[in-house]
């Protein structure tokens, strides 16, 4: 869940509490308000009632709001409020009143008064009102919450923004991140962290990197100097023991020349020092990598079906796309089982290479990393290349195990 989105969550789930409290018990509140003031006027109709019998001796009947009856006796009855329903005659059906009863003394003659208001009228003003305080607490609470959530987004815009800056650092661009600054202490902070950390970072890497490219061109000569030697031993009369093991430790060597030559590569590739100049089409080389394999293919007897619709051009060095097609080829070749099939795939900006192999399957997090390999003769570097030269060409590189093991490349979009 994203940050504003829980912080509305938060203010909007109290604030929609309070309005619902507020608004039952201001409902509550105004029926007493209400039923007040009806009591209070019913009173002061008892009191005209009681003043025009003292002036003028009539006694005033208005059915079904007033009712008094004259009486010799003192009426055994207290002034009361009650709720009464009394049939309607005009509207034909039954209408509730508050009811206030009293008996009153006027020279030598009692009354019993009765004087009603309809409960209706009293309850179509309590709906109103309530209505009224209803819409004024939620349009209140819909500016609050809609100036708090614009504001909110003002105070995360820049946020975000140095949140997507941070998403698309690369340690291989030459440069330090941009960060925007901030007002708010807080987000300040952070940016000097996070400015403080990747410039140690950056430095890190940059001494690493140094002492990789370093390490590898300084290890290419020893090692080719020790190849030659053991090479002309060789050529000499010695005994038997002692050439299987000059051949292992020559084996041993190419292996590790190879390896040194793969780390070079990767360096290279780091450090864009290929030029992109020349528009490649992958499926001529996908046709002269398989012609370069025949003689692995034909040892394993697989079954190779090439799929074209339509050329995948991109612009590259000649040597990076021999480089990324013979390691996905040969990674097909390699990892697969006699009689095995290799299925390509190719069209504009797509191309798939799926091959059988062991039904244990690396994951697409691991495969491309350094030294992971399930082939114990291969150093692990060959993804990993594959992977290098697609990040710095605007391709996704993917692997999936289903019914075969298949390598996707695409242009990103």
């Amino acid at each position: 869940m994203k940050f504003l989105k829980k912080i509305n969550l938060n203010y909007l789930i109290p604030l929609t509490l309070v309005l619902l409290i507020v608004s039952v018990a201001g409902y509550f509140i105004l029926r007493i308000i209400i039923t007040y003031g009806a009591k209070e006027r019913l009173l002061s109709k008892e009191y005209l009632v009681e003043q025009q019998i003292k002036n003028t001796g009539e006694i005033p009947n208005l059915h079904p709001v007033i009712e008094v009856q004259k009486t010799e006796i003192k009426p055994d009855i207290n002034p009361s409020f009650k709720k009464v329903t009394i049939w309607n005659e005009m509207e034909k059906e039954d209408e509730k009143f508050i009811e206030y009863s009293s008996g009153i003394n006027i020279g030598s003659s009692w009354y019993i008064v009765k004087i009603r208001q309809s409960s209706f009228e009293n309850e179509d003003i309590l709906l109103i009102l309530a209505l009224t305080l209803f819409i004024l607490l939620l349009s209140a609470f819909m500016i609050s919450f809609l100036s708090a959530r614009r504001m909110n987004r003002t105070v995360w815009s820049g946020f975000e923004r140095n949140l997507h800056e941070i998403e698309n650092y690369s340690l291989r661009i030459n440069k330090d991140i941009s960060l925007e600054r901030s007002d708010i202490e807080e987000f300040e902070r952070l940016n000097i962290a996070v400015r403080d950390f990747t410039s140690r970072l950056k430095s890190d890497y940059l001494m690493l990197k140094e002492f990789t490219e370093n390490a590898s061109h300084e290890i290419q000569t020893p090692l080719s100097v020790a190849l030659m030697n053991l090479e002309e031993i060789l050529q000499h009369d010695i005994k038997e023991d002692v050439f299987k093991k000059v051949v292992t430790v020559i084996n041993s060597l190419k292996r590790l020349t190879k390896l040194n030559q793969s780390l070079i590569l990767l360096a290279k590739i780091d450090n864009m020092q290929f030029e992109k100049d020349t528009e490649i089409s992958l499926n001529e080389i996908i046709l002269r990598k398989k012609e370069d394999l025949s003689a692995f293919i034909d040892a394993k007897n697989l079954d190779v079906e090439i799929r074209d619709e339509g050329n995948f051009l991109i612009r590259m060095d000649v040597y990076l796309s021999e480089i990324l097609i013979g390691n996905l080829f040969t990674n097909a070749v390699d990892h697969n089982i006699t009689n095995g099939i290799i299925r390509v795939f190719i069209k504009p900006g797509f191309l798939q290479i799926c091959n059988t192999g062991e039904n244990h399957a690396l994951t697409d997090k691991n495969i491309f990393n350094r030294f992971v390999s399930g082939n114990k003769k291969s150093p692990g570097l060959g993804l990993a290349i594959v992977r290098q030269i697609c990040e710095t060409h605007n391709l996704d590189v993917h692997y999936v195990k289903d019914e075969l093991h298949c390598f996707t490349i695409r242009i990103k979009t």
